[in-house]
């Protein structure tokens, strides 16, 4: 997560954070840390338990309400996470994630301890030293977009903005998971996270899937998604 690739703002914030990952074996650990630096997007902390680009973390840290997309009221802020960069320090592993939300990625409850890639991330056919028998197995997530509610008609009921996963893309429209207030025949703003594909799009329809998670039928207004994000 370097500077000019940062979409939002940081602060420098000490907040203590609950971390809880996975091992190469699928075996759950916790551990707490200190955040130094945090914004709506993503955050940093160190970890004592190794971690690498690719892991998803689940958080559980007093965002301030500025930082939130969701659970406003709540005195801590679960989200899951995705570990961006991490670099070696000397007591232990300094981690960038991007903060994904409070539903993780699809796939991870059977397979927590795989690596996740972004659309555009190279897919390592195995870890630098490592032979195929200790390779780990890497899932290409689906697509994250920040999604911004516009709505025509000034309602501000409840939160407006969440980074959430467009779980099928095509050129003229997609299927996003959101917890948001969020209405057939609103106005959203879909902005890919890492990438420069925008556009105002249209609710056409919101349902509840069977894990219960709300879903969106948006259909794009102001530019048809690029085709690698289509392929992706």
């Amino acid at each position: 997560m370097s500077e000019e690739r940062r979409q939002r703002p940081r602060l420098g914030l000490t907040l203590p954070v609950r971390v809880s990952g996975f091992d190469d074996q699928g075996r759950q650990w916790t551990e707490m840390s200190t955040v130094q630096d945090v914004s709506a997007s993503g955050a940093s902390f160190v970890l004592k338990h190794p971690a690498v680009r690719g892991n998803v973390l689940h958080l559980l840290v007093p965002l301030p309400k500025r930082f939130r997309s969701y659970d406003l009221g709540d005195a801590s802020y679960h989200v899951y996470s995705l570990v961006r960069s991490a670099r070696g320090v000397p007591d232990g592993t300094r981690v960038g994630v991007l903060f994904l939300g409070k539903h993780p990625p699809r796939g991870f409850e059977k397979e927590p301890a795989a690596i996740y890639l972004l659309p555009g991330d190279p897919d390592p056919s195995r870890p630098p030293g490592g032979t195929p028998e200790d390779r780990r197995e890497h899932r290409r997530l689906d697509i994250f977009v920040n999604l911004v509610v516009k709505r025509l008609d000034g309602r501000t009921d409840g939160a407006t903005e969440e980074r959430t996963i467009a779980e099928n893309i095509g050129r003229g429209g997609a299927r996003v998971l959101t917890s948001l207030l969020v209405l057939a025949g609103d106005v959203v703003l879909v902005e890919e996270v890492d990438g420069d594909f925008s556009t105002r799009a249209e609710v056409r329809n919101v349902y509840v899937g069977p894990d219960h998670v709300p879903r969106l039928c948006l259909h794009f207004l102001d530019a048809e998604a690029p085709p690698r994000l289509v392929s992706a």
